[in-house]
């Protein structure tokens, strides 16, 4: 890539490069000589990812651990449950899940715009690993990370 390509891919809002720099323009870089790179790679949250809103915000970045690969079960508080990346029909989620005989369940935050849950065939999801916050955008007012403006609840 050329000097002129980057300057008209940063010049332009639309671009996903630009988009994902913008939401990133507030993280401190001395922050990714903390991450542990051996524990595998960083997943960075969508920013028009909301399933688990305001407990994870879009533009956030996360770190997968993928020897986890299977949903546990149990009972969780809202801050110890994990979350998963789980793909389904080609596209990736970040969310809670939930096995129930031969329906795995990817469940959204409480207070999210989301869908509660999303029933999927068990077989056909694959669990992709365990993730860990490493940097959350705060939601402020007027932020890509900020309250929705439309509830579909």
């Amino acid at each position: 890539m050329d000097k002129q390509e980057l300057t008209i891919i940063l010049q332009t809002p639309s671009t996903a490069t630009r988009r994902l720099l913008t939401a990133w323009s507030d993280a401190p870089l001395l922050l990714m000589l903390e991450v542990d790179w051996k524990r595998g790679p960083l997943v960075l949250v969508g920013l028009q990812d909301r399933m688990l809103w305001p407990l994870v915000t879009p533009g956030s970045l996360l770190q997968l651990d993928p020897k986890v690969r299977t949903v546990e079960g149990g009972a969780w508080s809202e801050f110890e449950r994990p979350i998963y990346l789980i793909e389904y029909k080609g596209k990736f989620h970040c969310c809670h899940a939930q096995r129930r005989g031969n329906t795995l369940r990817l469940i959204s935050h409480a207070e999210s715009p989301a869908p509660p849950a999303i029933p999927v065939p068990s077989k056909e999801a694959r669990v992709r690993g365990q993730l860990t916050p490493i940097f959350r955008a705060l939601p402020t007012r007027g932020s890509l990370a900020g309250r929705p403006t439309l509830r579909r609840r």
